[in-house]
């Protein structure tokens, strides 16, 4: 498994930012799982920091396929892989530091990602994580974002 891992991404101010912008802007998308944006969020000025960030982690030309928010309280799991050359995450709100979980062959990674952190990996099939059996509801946000290369 190949993903790449980065820690405090962002400053405080630039959080609060993206964080407002995706509460305005989270809804129930038809066959999605939990609450989400629409894959256009890229093109709002306060994801800039977070696409400046990008070009420091990704040596190569790229573009932004989609990119969007998610709010998921771990109620679902939605196991899943895309097709971009590049699938990002960053965690804007994660108390619990529950971060994407992968399944590789039979077994599942459940790697710790803080809030304000972000991971970088390839074609891995993965999925928000569940909230662990007899806690309460977690209240987890993430930005999503498929990279293609040029």
């Amino acid at each position: 498994m190949d993903i790449k891992k980065y820690l405090n991404v962002l400053n405080k101010k630039e959080q609060s930012a993206i964080l407002k912008l995706v509460d305005k802007k989270l809804t129930r998308i038809p066959n999605g799982p939990g609450l989400q944006t629409h894959p256009n969020i890229h093109l709002c000025k306060e994801l800039n920091p977070l696409v400046a960030k990008l070009k420091e982690y990704i040596t190569r030309n790229f573009t932004i396929d989609r990119c969007w928010a998610n709010h998921t309280d771990g109620t679902y799991i939605n196991w899943h892989k895309h097709k971009a050359d590049l699938s990002v995450v960053y965690y804007l709100k994660n108390k619990e530091s529950l971060g994407t979980i992968f399944l590789v062959g039979d077994k599942i990674i459940r790697p710790k990602f803080p809030e304000n952190s972000l991971v970088i990996f390839k074609h891995e099939i993965h999925s928000v994580p569940p909230r662990k059996k007899g806690t309460s509801k977690i209240n987890r946000y993430s930005v999503a974002l498929d990279i293609s290369f040029y």
